[in-house]
């Protein structure tokens, strides 16, 4: 099982100078420990994400911080950008990185995103699926007609791009119709339990696997899965730790639901209701659809998601733990996975971050290979 270590979260609390630290400091350590790479999402007009506008400008500054780890969009809302700009900003990214860039293209749901929208709502899925074929022919260096009434001349985007080939994910969160679309198109998979349950996902990811085509031009199928991650000792510390900070992260996540209640004319829950659904649902994640336990519990759940298909667990950490908890999360995680001949248990839970503010420098290790 790869593990990645994903930002889904943080809140913006105002304007101060290190807000973007432990993001930083974070992704240093993920990469020590030899995780896979680093998911940044994209967020608008709340506070509740609002450190995350745009995934590619900070995979850029990650970049200048890391070596190895992959840098990924998860996900980029492709109905409000412009195909041309995604393939000019990631192929830039993946310049900085030398070809650690990797994309999960999103249909967007937050109706109040909109507003920068280049395609109407509702014409939302089938205009990310479309610019699937045409992100990999801007990332080949090919010549495209782009204008949409075709009277201007075809361009091609630059910088070029380290490789030939993006690694696309496509994001799907519920039933199997974007899932058999991201087989269709070769595209991975990146999904999480925000609309489901363990046999959804087990159900998609065989649909998934079914459809993918070995001659499909993503190559290999591959399911990355989001999960909230909160590892100690044993289960019940981390259970006990995991419970105020999952509430209220519930809580402010149907906050900002509300926007697309309002959006779409609906009706609102009330204060009492979104209260019970928070708890209701961070039960349920603590308990049943996270990697919160004891090391001996968190094996286990890995075990059982690659029984499933699951080739990747992306290890969401910002949804209010303290930082140092957060670090000894991916240490104890890098224990869980690390084979025999490596570092011991105790080595790797010394590892501490670097200081805020430390630059790596760019020749300290080899550059990193394209993932397959």
């Amino acid at each position: 099982m790869k593990l990645s270590v994903f930002f889904f979260s943080s809140a913006d609390r105002g304007a101060a100078p290190d807000r973007y630290s432990f993001i930083l400091e974070t992704a240093v350590l993920a990469e020590d420990l030899g995780f896979e790479a680093i998911w940044m999402p994209e967020r608008h007009f709340h506070s509740f994400g609002g450190l995350f506008p745009s995934p590619a400008v900070l995979a850029a500054a990650l970049a200048t911080r890391t070596n190895r780890i992959g840098l990924r969009a998860g996900s980029v809302v492709m109905p409000l950008h412009h195909v041309a700009r995604v393939a000019e900003e990631w192929a830039m990214v993946d310049a900085l990185s030398n070809g650690r860039a990797g994309l999960s293209l999103a249909t967007g749901w937050n109706r109040g995103d909109f507003v920068l929208g280049q395609v109407g709502y509702e014409q939302r899925r089938e205009h990310t699926f479309a610019t699937v074929d045409t992100l990999r022919a801007l990332w080949r260096g090919e010549e495209l007609a782009l204008s949409p009434d075709g009277e201007l001349p075809p361009v091609r985007t630059y910088p070029a791009p380290m490789g030939r080939d993006i690694p696309l994910w496509l994001t799907a969160m519920s039933g199997p119709a974007t899932f058999e679309e991201a087989a269709r198109r070769g595209c991975r998979v990146l999904t999480a339990y925000l609309q489901q349950d363990r046999s959804q996902v087990e159900r998609n990811v065989r649909v998934y696997r079914e459809a993918f085509s070995p001659a499909s031009p993503g190559g290999r199928p591959h399911v990355t899965l989001m999960m909230h991650a909160c590892v100690t000792e044993t289960a019940e510390q981390a259970l006990a730790a995991v419970e105020r900070p999952l509430i209220t992260y519930q809580r402010e996540f149907l906050d900002l639901h509300d926007r697309t209640v309002r959006a779409g004319d609906l009706e609102e829950l009330t204060e009492e209701e979104k209260d019970e659904l928070a708890s209701y649902a961070a039960r349920k994640y603590a308990a049943e659809r996270g990697l919160i336990g004891g090391r001996e519990e968190v094996a286990a759940r890995l075990d059982d998601l690659a029984s499933i298909g699951v080739d990747e667990v992306a290890c969401l950490v910002d949804f209010g733990l303290e930082p140092e908890l957060v670090f000894q999360t991916l240490k104890q995680l890098a224990v869980v996975t690390s084979p025999r001949d490596r570092e011991s248990p105790s080595a790797l839970c010394r590892r501490t971050p670097p200081a805020p503010g430390a630059v790596r420098s760019p020749g300290a290790r080899s550059p990193r290979p394209r993932p397959s």
